[in-house]
């Protein structure tokens, strides 16, 4: 059983964020910038983020040009460009918050592989979405630059479109950045805490944590509750507004000598992605393959998928090139059927928030801000 210090000082909060990943976290670092006297607290099941936040490819990336000519068959035209200019304003106010070299961003470039078995992407493909997207950005931020491909040593491209804003980071030291500055304001985070339920009553909300130890579930209570759970925990959330997981799964190679390329590589509507890290290769996807089996919260590798991003690695990035793969993992994202963030209300003192679709590292930022926005409304 709690104590009367546990329950007089650590159980009852202003406002409580379920879920510690990048949005968990910018969310409460977004209330406690418009609510400095706030007490909050996140709670994270996890010794790390549970989601994909520490077990992404790192990648600041925001617009890749056939993944954009698919989405606006969803969204349409207008609604496309404003998501690309809101993950660069994502990726901007994160920026501001913590310094490049905390972050080790790199604005490295993006590219995009044309395969020769792709269709090709025509100049015509390219002006459409430059003059689509020049509102927001004034100036081209596509083109080609298929002068590269020999230079970066690949083999069964025909094609190669660049976008020069986008850049790299690394995951693991965001999280870490966010964590000192969020604790240096005096906002509480609890790993390892596993949330069991959320009921709303009329004057707050009780949040139910798991505790083996004490043999009982602790109850903590706030005015708001704001839920950052990704796909995880369905129970939470209402059916309606829910992202279905998908599983991204990402190996890295051992050091080599002589990597050419430089920057974050995308192809097949971005299903795939790799980059460089310091002197090896990065490489993740591949879910398309499957994506039944991988609409899955379940961590853990699928090897048909393994199997094709080695295929990858050594017959299109590194061909003819000796490379030996160093580690493997697997991290869940949540996707939506339009492919956009999700901000909303549940009730009167609940509020969810989802930047899924693989934009996590963009979207973050400024979807934390915006329902940080609706938890110190009410």
């Amino acid at each position: 059983m709690l104590s009367y210090w546990e329950k007089d000082a650590l159980c009852a909060q202003d406002v409580i964020i379920v879920g510690g990943g990048l949005l968990g976290l910018s969310t409460a670092l977004s209330v406690k910038e418009k609510s400095p006297r706030a007490r909050i607290l996140v709670l994270e099941r996890g010794v790390f983020p549970t989601g994909a936040s520490t077990r992404n490819a790192g990648m600041a990336c925001f617009a890749k040009a056939c993944e954009m000519l698919s989405d606006i068959k969803l969204q349409g035209g207008e609604a496309a460009a404003k998501l690309a200019a809101q993950r660069v304003e994502g990726l901007n106010l994160l920026r501001s918050r913590i310094s490049d070299s905390a972050l080790e961003y790199e604005n490295l470039g993006g590219y995009e592989l044309i395969r020769n078995e792709d269709n090709e992407i025509t100049n015509g493909d390219l002006k459409f979405l430059n003059e689509l997207l020049h509102p927001h950005f004034d100036q081209n931020v596509f083109q080609f630059k298929n002068e590269q491909i020999d230079a970066f040593g690949f083999k069964g491209v025909k094609q190669l479109i660049y976008n020069p804003l986008e850049g790299q980071l690394h995951s693991g030291k965001l999280i870490s950045a966010l964590w000192r500055l969020i604790n240096a304001l005096g906002v509480r985070v609890i790993t390892g805490a596993e949330v069991k339920s959320i009921e709303e009553n009329t004057n707050n909300v009780e949040v139910f944590v798991n505790s083996p130890v004490l043999g009982e579930d602790i109850r903590f209570s706030a005015g708001q509750v704001g839920i950052c759970t990704n796909a995880l925990n369905p129970s939470f959330i209402d059916e309606v507004i829910q992202p279905k997981p998908g599983r991204g799964q990402v190996l890295i190679t051992k050091e080599m000598r002589g990597l050419k390329l430089e920057g974050s590589f995308h192809f097949n509507e971005g299903y795939y992605y790799f980059r460089n890290h310091e002197n090896r290769i990065l490489l993740g996807g591949g879910r398309n393959l499957d994506i039944d089996g991988e609409s899955t919260s379940e961590f853990g590798l699928n090897d048909q998928i393994q199997a094709e991003l080695e295929k990858v690695l050594h017959e299109i990035i590194l061909p003819d090139t000796k490379v030996e793969i160093d580690q493997r993992w697997s991290g869940i994202m949540g996707f939506t059927e339009n492919k956009m963030p999700i901000v909303d209300r549940m009730g009167k003192r609940r509020a969810v928030g989802f930047t899924c679709n693989g934009m996590g590292v963009s979207l973050s930022t400024l979807t934390g801000e915006k329902l940080a926005e609706l938890l110190v409304s009410k």
